[in-house]
């Protein structure tokens, strides 16, 4: 019988989990969020688009008369223009779409490489066209202007049919091209192509919020700086610029100087201009941010899935797309940081093996790629070391019979074959083509050369430099120029350190998930490999501090600008970091964990006090 104060039985509300499932790859999980992403993002531009145009045809002002005029076919269409430069540029910016900084020798195989590349002219053109078509547009359909409506005009008085350029509009099309020669230059100069993954994220909504002051002043700024050249150039070439495009109407009767002069205090058109230049820039601007505030934010793309840890170690060790496992290890990053439920869940999936377990193959992937960085800083000082041929393995020796007579039940008389099958002999031309290969060989092989490949022909680097020492030779500054053509010690550790953001997540992960062991892992997996987690981060610490501080006898030959990278001393960072991490956790084990001795020897005086705990146990000092 129930008791009179027992709690009686509430019906639930909640209405049952819908079943998780497999997904077939990490490829496949993070495509599926990508496509939604992709929505997001063109929805999003187009709502700023047809804000941008309402307020740009309002001239940012309050009238309630011209307010319904607003709300037209004509707005409408032009947010649609505006929405479209934003979706070309965005759909150039995904053919360059990476994750990973370029790296170069010297400022000089930069330079050739970026003017070169057919990808950054394809932007330059493209951002050339869309400021003229929107500047175009907001001159002759928004503000009604006639400064762009003819290109030839009759000057008063003049009645022999010739005619002259229309000086304004040579005006406007010159800043259109300025205004996106600037801003191309600028997004590759800052290398605004490649996507950052921060470790601080905000929310979209914060990051678009939080941004539009910035966005709005930086497209005002480089507007009038794009001006004030245009006006500058203007003024100093006038005359050959008329001269220049009056050549290109050479079929037309075009005078070939101006009666009508350009008047240089129109301060109408200058207006107009400079306000059609902050919405090109603004739109510019507003596209790629939120491109960057969309694909830069990590997200947990396999949470949906019941083989969620499956798929990310699928993930990590994705080598043949770099882009799927940058992903995977900032949602592993992510995962060992900040969400210590998913830490519990991972140390709970187990195998039948200890190899099969989740953590061991996570943990593998890791220090994967903490080797490959040894291996690259290994190489700069070893070279590539040969391959060592394998000794051949004696076989034992199988004793054969031949000659052995048999019995043959068959006809032993000579029969006549019938089906003979004659077979092409063509031993005599075998090596006639490799002898007339050999006659052929040059005397000397040509050595290889730096060579930059682009779509306006073949620059060699050699060419340049020499080029410019001769430069330095003649006018008697011989090394002045040196920092500009000389492969430098900087660069050089910026190349072997080019993917320095994957060597952070995977210690990062590696310091969080051995720490949070201590209370999440039921099965104490974790606590047989603290001891080979510590010497690895130790050593690569260890080899990582000797590379900055004792660089290669081959770098000697470079420029050394005494500078160290901030790729290199963010891996240092973070090497620290987990060491710490894991030795404060750890701090009453430690007389369970053994420090190779050869990082001991190595061990500068700062990472005695981050290793104290272990340092204390392994040399037996007393504190």
């Amino acid at each position: 019988m129930q008791s009179a104060f027992a709690p009686k039985p509430t019906a639930t509300n909640k209405k049952a989990e819908p079943a998780r499932v497999n997904s077939k790859s990490y490829t496949s999980a993070y495509s599926y969020v990508n496509s939604k992403f992709c929505k997001r993002y063109y929805v999003t531009l187009y709502m700023f688009s047809g804000l941008l145009a309402i307020l740009f045809q309002l001239g940012f002002s309050l009238n309630y008369h011209n307010f319904y005029n607003v709300l037209s076919l004509k707005t409408f269409f032009f947010s649609l223009l505006l929405f479209t430069v934003g979706s070309t540029l965005s759909v150039l910016r995904s053919l360059k779409f990476t994750v990973w900084e370029p790296t170069y020798s010297s400022n000089i195989a930069e330079f050739l490489s970026v003017c070169t590349s057919s990808d950054n002219l394809l932007i330059l053109a493209a951002h050339i066209i869309s400021s003229l078509v929107v500047i175009c547009s907001y001159f002759s359909w928004i503000m009604e202007e006639k400064y762009t409506l003819n290109f030839l005009l009759q000057p008063p008085g003049h009645y022999l049919g010739a005619r002259q350029l229309n000086q304004e509009k040579i005006f406007i099309y010159l800043y259109a091209f300025i205004l996106g020669f600037n801003y191309t230059v600028d997004f590759l100069v800052n290398r605004n192509f490649v996507v950052k993954i921060n470790n601080v994220q905000q929310p979209f909504d914060y990051e678009i919020k939080n941004s539009l002051g910035t966005v709005l002043c930086k497209s005002a700024m480089r507007a009038l700086r794009s001006f004030r050249n245009t006006y500058v150039i203007f003024v100093i070439c006038n005359g050959s610029i008329y001269y220049f495009v009056a050549r290109i109407f050479a079929r037309i009767r075009v005078l070939d100087s101006p009666i009508v002069g350009f008047r240089w205090i129109d301060i109408h058109l200058f207006l107009r201009l400079i306000v059609a230049g902050i919405l090109t820039t603004t739109v510019f601007n507003l596209s790629n941010r939120i491109y960057d505030a969309i694909y830069s934010y990590t997200l947990p793309y396999t949470d949906p899935y019941a083989n969620q840890f499956e798929c990310l170690i699928q993930g990590l060790s994705n080598k043949e797309h770099d882009l799927i496992r940058a992903v995977a290890f900032s949602e592993l990053a992510l995962l060992s940081n900040k969400r210590p439920d998913k830490r519990k869940a991972l140390f709970n999936v187990v195998g039948n093996e200890l190899h099969e377990n989740a953590w061991y193959k996570i943990m593998t992937q890791c220090l994967l790629v903490i080797d490959d960085i040894r291996t690259k800083i290994d190489i700069e000082y070893n070279g590539v070391q040969p391959v060592a041929t394998p000794t051949p393995v004696a076989k034992p020796v199988e004793q054969t019979i031949s000659n052995r007579l048999t019995f043959s039940n068959g006809p032993i008389f000579t029969e006549t074959k019938k089906n003979q099958v004659y077979y092409d002999d063509r031993t005599s031309s075998i090596f006639s083509e490799v002898s007339e290969l050999a006659e052929n060989i040059p005397a000397h092989l040509p050595q290889p050369e730096t060579v930059i490949t682009s779509s306006i022909g073949c620059l060699k680097k050699s060419v340049v430099v020499d080029m410019i020492k001769s430069l330095e030779f003649r006018f008697g500054s011989i090394g002045v120029l040196e920092s500009v053509y000389a492969d430098t010690v900087l660069r050089r550790m910026q190349t072997v350190f080019n993917k320095y953001q994957l060597v952070i997540w995977a210690v990062q992960s590696l310091g969080s998930l051995t720490s949070g062991s201590l209370k999440e892992d039921a099965y104490g997996f974790v606590q047989n490999d603290i001891e080979h987690i510590l010497n690895s981060l130790l050593a690569c610490l260890v080899q990582v501090e000797k590379y900055v501080q004792s660089p290669p006898t081959g770098y000697k030959k470079l420029l050394d600008q005494h500078l160290i990278p901030g790729e290199v001393e963010a891996v240092i960072l973070a090497l620290k970091e987990a060491i710490y991490q894991i030795t404060t956790t750890f701090s009453s084990y430690t007389e369970n964990f053994k420090i190779d001795n050869k990082h001991a020897n190595n061990c500068p005086d700062h990472r005695k006090i981050v290793m104290s705990p272990i340092w204390c146990v392994e040399n037996d000092w007393t504190s």
